[in-house]
């Protein structure tokens, strides 16, 4: 290779590197967003961006983790393709467990490109903006804070909304009905405000739902049999409302559903509903509904780590197939439950304290005789409530 090819190389190598260099100093935010972002950071109270064109590129300005604990972040990411990869976007926003103590800011509506928003684990308050209804959001997560009002309708105009966590807040009022018009919501979880009202009749379009959760509300109304439409459903959390049964008998169409708890139904007892073709159920809360009747053969054929049938009004003795569970914890009390307690409760002692067994119904016979002193001091050392 002569002089003059490496001297040519040598040139092409640097100007190459030079226009990378560019490229990357290049890739700036607008002013406008900048504006905004620092607006943000101040009503949330957030100590820890230090905002500039050059964030993106430079990411100490935008994003930090907790050493001792992944879950506390700052994490900001920009889409930088714009105007041949020389303007960037902020389309991410997490900010977590960073005890931010301001308000929602309704100017997050001016981040257009903006498609997750997470900020939870905070102690935000105030209300929703209505404005957050123009973002054009996969995922809006404010779970655990202290936000306040009513769930703004306008977030049923976010059309490509996936999940919604509003969890653990103060949000109070009827839920929305135009959140039914949420065709790929997959998530929503709203467990732990003060809501009530019913669940509106429209969220039956909501097909592509996997998991509801409502736990801890007012809620009313029965349940409403359009659940049986929702059969991509894998969990159910209706624990603690003051919804009545009876459970729907559309129940038994969520083929696919591995968690359902249900608990506190009010109204006339009810039959234990179909549940046969749930084959894949882990997690099983059937609390205080007024169940009545023998517990199914074949709740024992499902692959269970928790069972929870306590305060019903169940009759009948235990079925035999409980025998093949692989479970960590089982609640049976409060039931009328009849018959000896199988053996095979008191052969696997290290199941037995492991996970729960649980007897607080005066039809079944004790058998003291096979449970061993230490095994009852055991029991009583967990604070289990075993009634043996």
């Amino acid at each position: 290779m002569d002089a003059t090819c490496i001297r040519f190389c040598v040139i092409f190598l640097f100007l190459y590197l030079l226009s990378t260099f560019r490229s990357v100093d290049a890739q700036l935010l607008p002013e406008d967003e900048v504006r905004v972002l620092q607006t943000i950071s101040s009503k949330l109270q957030n100590r820890y961006w230090n905002v500039s064109r050059s964030s993106c590129s430079q990411s100490s300005g935008f994003n930090m983790t907790d050493p001792t604990y992944d879950k506390i972040m700052s994490n900001i990411t920009c889409d930088c393709t714009f105007n041949s990869s020389s303007v960037c976007h902020v389309v991410t926003i997490e900010l977590k467990g960073l005890n931010m103590t301001g308000i929602l800011p309704p100017e997050i509506a001016n981040l257009t490109h903006l498609r997750e928003l997470d900020l939870s684990r905070n102690y935000l308050n105030g209300s929703i903006p209505s404005s957050y209804g123009q973002l054009r959001l996969t995922i809006l997560s404010l779970l655990g804070n202290r936000i306040n009002g009513q769930i703004p309708e306008e977030l049923g105009d976010i059309s490509t909304l996936e999940q919604l966590n509003l969890e653990n807040n103060l949000l109070e009022g009827p839920l929305p009905p135009k959140l039914g018009s949420l065709s790929r919501l997959r998530e929503l979880f709203l467990s732990a405000n003060n809501l009530n009202g019913t669940i509106p009749e429209n969220f039956s379009n909501l097909k592509n739902m996997t998991d509801f959760r409502i736990d801890g509300n007012s809620i009313s109304g029965t349940i409403p049999d359009f659940l049986g439409n929702w059969t991509n459903m894998d969990r159910l959390d209706i624990q603690g409302t003051s919804m009545e049964g009876p459970i729907p008998a559309t129940i038994s169409q969520l083929v696919n559903m591995t968690e359902l708890r249900i608990s506190d139904l009010r109204g006339e007892p009810m039959q234990f509903p179909n549940l046969t073709a749930l084959t894949k159920m882990r997690r099983l809360t059937l609390r205080n509904c007024s169940i009545f009747g023998p517990i199914p053969i074949y709740v024992g054929a499902m692959p269970l780590k928790l069972l929870d049938l306590s305060n019903n009004m169940l009759n009948g003795t235990i079925p035999g197939a409980f025998e093949q569970m692989d479970f960590d914890n089982m609640f049976l009390g409060n039931n009328a439950l009849s018959g000896a307690i199988p053996s095979w409760m008191f052969s696997k002692r290290e199941n037995m304290l492991g996970c729960l067994v649980f007897y607080e119904t005066p039809h079944l016979s004790h058998r003291h005789e096979i449970l061993s002193k230490d095994l009852t001091t055991e029991v009583q050392k967990h604070s289990l409530g075993v009634d043996v």
